[in-house]
């Protein structure tokens, strides 16, 4: 038996029935203030995106556009008809996916290492959830797609256990495919997935023909779960719905397009954020180091081996090797889905809290017959303490000032008001323009974008679009309102020639909590 294994007191439950509920109940005290907070930019755009194509006020990936596949889009459009798409019903759903990938977690970490590592994998993952610190509260994609990629970790696992089953690898891929096309970044999966099985391939065994055969089932579920998604991009426009939902990152937003200084930049930025997790891990490797020479409590030797993290296995647990090996796995697959946007959002760290629960929960259970009881108790106790950390918002009477500390944009405290005083001035149709990257107030104001742009990343990307949008002011199809959201310009004049046209073509009317509103003036008559 895994060290670990009867770790919890013999009166507290070891059953699922208990944690998860209990994770369940955490999570949702912790988030719940947190749901009602302002809508973000990318839910904003993943709701006035799926509105308008459900309804069919739009065209997605013409008029409508926002780089992602269909599923993110379907998610949000059945919340909208189901519910009403407000902010709160698209985090309690996103909320509700995290405890079904809560379940997956508790039944991974049971299967492979006992109840007392799935009760803290449960509990670490019901904190980490709704986390401000990386906005795990709010209805990312990240948050969706990270229920189909934790159980593609688990059919993987069942496949590797029913002698590489071809049902269990086609549901594998299947799942893949669905992580995928809710966020781009879940094809790392099919990485995790196949690297896997190759490894588990034996030294006697043919290593290409068991790879094919193991590698062309997990493929064959991918492609099957995607047909939907390229019947529909056919359907639409082949060369607009390939361009969005891969060749436009691939060309202009990856990691590959970002220079070194943006990457050194943002991880920095991000590290500022997830700084309690970075010192989690410390104390942990502190206390393996300083306990390296200490003795394991049933078992004859103990000899750290060179894997590819930090917690290894004990020697003679040769049957338990295959889990952490897929836990390692999915955790390098995760960093990588991190690092394939280029851009390090906080939000994207989502995608990685599962393993990292499991993992985490490993390492300190790894660390209980090193320490007497009290030590171990400290040791948990202050990692619970700094992961909680983040919810120090919470402090907060003003929901104005948790959405400052949160989020740190300058717009999203006004965005319902700013809406309101829209839609009370302006018909159903009239189009409006938020300059530059506040894609929710055109889904809480239901009013038409001018341009299909909707972030500034976006028109960063496009040379021609500052061009564009002056000729867009200039025309006499220009937008009714320009709303200006106090952020700097993503061009290289930092938007001085757009305002410029602006001043031109339009009057400042008002402002709502400090964003100045524009109305076009009224074209003069023209001559017979």
């Amino acid at each position: 038996m895994l060290p670990g294994s009867r770790l919890l007191p013999s009166s507290w439950p070891s059953t699922p029935l208990f944690w998860i509920p209990l994770g369940a109940l955490l999570s949702f005290i912790l988030s719940w203030r947190l749901f009602f907070l302002p809508m973000v930019s990318d839910e904003g755009g993943y709701a006035y995106a799926a509105q308008r194509w459900f309804d069919g006020r739009g065209s997605l990936y013409h008029d409508v556009w926002i780089s992602r596949p269909q599923a993110i889009f379907v998610v949000y459009g059945l919340i909208i008809d189901a519910l009403g798409g407000a902010t709160s019903d698209f985090r309690i759903v996103a909320w509700l996916f995290g405890v079904a990938t809560m379940c997956v977690v508790w039944k991974l970490a049971s299967t492979w290492y006992g109840s007392s590592v799935a009760a803290l994998a449960t509990m670490l993952f019901a904190i980490i959830l709704g986390s401000p610190a990386i906005e795990g509260f709010t209805a990312n994609a990240e948050v969706f797609m990270a229920l189909p990629a934790a159980l593609a970790v688990l059919t993987t696992w069942v496949a590797s256990q029913r002698r590489w089953s071809w049902t269990w690898l086609m549901l594998t891929g299947a799942l893949i495919g669905l992580a995928t096309q809710l966020k781009p970044s879940g094809i790392v999966m099919l990485a995790v997935s196949i690297g896997f099985a190759a490894v588990m391939i034996g030294d006697g065994e043919p290593f290409t023909r068991r790879l094919a055969a193991r590698s062309s089932w997990i493929l064959g579920g991918f492609g099957l779960s995607l047909v939907p998604a390229l019947y529909h991009g056919y359907r639409i426009g082949w060369d607009a719905f390939v361009y969005a939902a891969a060749g436009y990152r691939l060309a202009h937003q990856s990691s590959a397009t970002n220079s070194l200084h943006h990457h050194i930049e943002a991880i920095q930025l991000l590290s500022a954020r997830i700084w309690p997790a970075y010192l989690v891990i410390g104390m942990v490797i502190m206390l393996r180091w300083a306990t390296a020479n200490e003795r394991v409590e049933n078992l004859s030797a103990y000899r750290p081996r060179p894997a590819l993290g930090i917690v290894s296995l004990p020697e003679g647990l040769t049957s338990h090797e295959p889990a952490f090996r897929l836990l390692q796995f999915w955790l390098i697959g995760c960093a990588l889905g991190i690092a394939m946007g280029g851009d390090w959002w906080y939000h994207y760290m989502i995608q990685i809290a599962a393993p990292f629960a499991i993992w985490l929960a490993l390492a300190i259970t790894r660390l209980r017959p090193r320490l007497t009881r009290d030590l171990y108790t400290l040791v948990v106790a202050c990692t619970f303490l700094f992961l909680t950390t983040p919810y120090s918002v919470l402090a907060n009477t003003s929901q104005a000032q948790m959405t400052e500390d949160i989020f740190g944009h300058p717009g999203y405290v006004g965005q319902e008001a700013l809406a309101q005083y829209l839609r009370e001035h302006t018909d159903a149709d009239t189009a409006i323009f938020v300059a530059f990257d506040q894609a929710a107030v055109y889904y809480l104001a239901d009013r038409p974008s001018t341009y299909r742009y909707l972030y500034d990343q976006e028109l960063r990307a496009f040379p021609e679009a500052e061009d564009d949008l002056i000729a867009m002011v200039e025309s006499p199809n220009r937008p009714e309102y320009i709303v200006g959201t106090r952020q700097r310009a993503p061009f290289s004049d930092r938007g001085l020639a757009f305002w410029e046209a602006v001043q031109r073509h339009y009057t400042y009317e008002t402002s709502v909590w400090g964003v100045p509103i524009y109305k076009a003036n009224p074209e003069p008559p023209t001559t017979p």
